[in-house]
């Protein structure tokens, strides 16, 4: 079984990471296993803003909250699981550290990605500038619509929405979760991006809320430093 991967993560030498798919799914110590990883730790996710560091390898992150988890530690995965959301895995370019993201829309609209990069800074001196991201499968535009509740939410806060937020008519929006968390990315000055064509519900392999509904499965984004 293979990981999906990102041209951009694995240019960094010291960084192993991958995306699964619904054959590996949530399977964490077997993507572990696959990445040389001896741990693999997750976050109780609530669709917040709260960025979680790992200091220790033997922190039980799964009974902290949050939305954005961050790591120096070697040999100590990092993940978040989706099943449409954003996953967003972050790496500085000298490989001190790395940072999986969770970011649904209300992560978006919350920017935890952006949270994400400051707190990063302010940890370890790390300018926006020197680090890579990917942005992995989620749900694309061609198949996120959402309802005046959400489409307003966006169009009130922010001044231009015309690159992610599209008007379709009855109340109705199209939204481009990537481009979104992509533009962020950007404001923030973090330019080396890549962005995974993979749309999790137009996607047979892929679990999607959206697709599959409430009973649907989640697969992982992985990041570590190598031992």
């Amino acid at each position: 079984m293979k990981l999906k991967e990102s041209k951009l993560l694995s240019s960094i030498k010291g960084v192993t990471h991958g995306f699964s798919d619904k054959y590996l799914g949530d399977n964490a110590s077997q993507i572990g296993h696959l990445l040389n990883l001896s741990k693999v730790t997750l976050l109780k996710q609530i669709h917040s803003d709260n960025v979680v560091f790992v200091d220790d390898i033997a922190t039980e992150t799964a009974r902290l909250e949050g939305d954005a988890i961050v790591t120096h530690l070697k040999g100590c995965g990092i993940a978040v699981a989706t099943a449409d959301c954003v996953p967003i895995l972050l790496a500085s370019n000298d490989a001190r550290m790395v940072a999986a993201v969770h970011s649904g829309w209300r992560g978006t609209l919350n920017e935890i990605v952006v949270n994400t990069v400051s707190a990063v800074k302010d940890r370890y001196g790390i300018e926006p500038e020197n680090l890579k991201a990917a942005i992995g499968p989620c749900i694309a535009s061609c198949c996120y619509e959402v309802g005046e509740e959400v489409g307003s939410l966006f169009s009130g806060k922010y001044p231009d929405t015309s690159e992610y937020l599209f008007e379709k008519g009855q109340d109705k929006y199209i939204l481009d979760l990537k481009t979104a968390n992509e533009l962020l990315l950007k404001r923030e000055g973090v330019s080396d991006i890549e962005v995974l064509d993979i749309c999790t519900k137009c996607s047979e392999n892929y679990y999607s809320y959206r697709g599959d509904g409430n009973g649907a499965g989640r697969q992982l984004s992985v990041i570590g430093l190598r031992q």
